[in-house]
């Protein structure tokens, strides 16, 4: 009887192995940059140095794409009517405030760029959906 009750247990722990390893490609997300700089690195020991490099790559990548995307609006020209690129260059100097005071604590340490980063990354997501992108 006891057999019956452990036999499945047996069969789905090392038969079908759940966390087994796989040779697949891994699809990364749009703007998973950080996600799939770790991945390259897996041979090294996750540690905060891995961080930081990785979130300084990414944090790098994401400022370019921004700035494409408020770029991609046109100049923003001083006189008359304030134009769509010129609401966007205001919002982003906004963001830049808000970034640096939001991770701002944790400055003289490696979480500083995470921090940025994924800000950055959300902000980047909301520019394509703002900009129908």
């Amino acid at each position: 009887m006891k057999l019956l009750i452990f036999l499945p247990f047996y069969i789905l722990t090392f038969v079908f192995p759940v966390n087994s390893e796989t040779k697949e490609k891994k699809e990364y997300g749009k703007y998973d940059f950080y996600a799939k700089c770790l991945d390259d690195a897996l041979p090294k020991t996750l540690n905060n140095g891995l961080v930081y490099e990785c979130s300084l790559k990414a944090n790098e990548k994401i400022t370019t794409l921004i700035q494409e995307k408020i770029s991609s609006k046109d100049d923003c020209d001083k006189e008359g009517f304030e134009s769509h690129a010129c609401t966007l260059e205001r919002s982003q100097k906004t963001f830049k405030n808000y970034y640096q005071s939001e991770c701002n604590w944790n400055k003289y340490g490696t979480m500083y760029v995470y921090c940025e980063m994924m800000l950055k990354k959300d902000r980047l997501i909301w520019l394509d959906k703002t900009l129908g992108n």
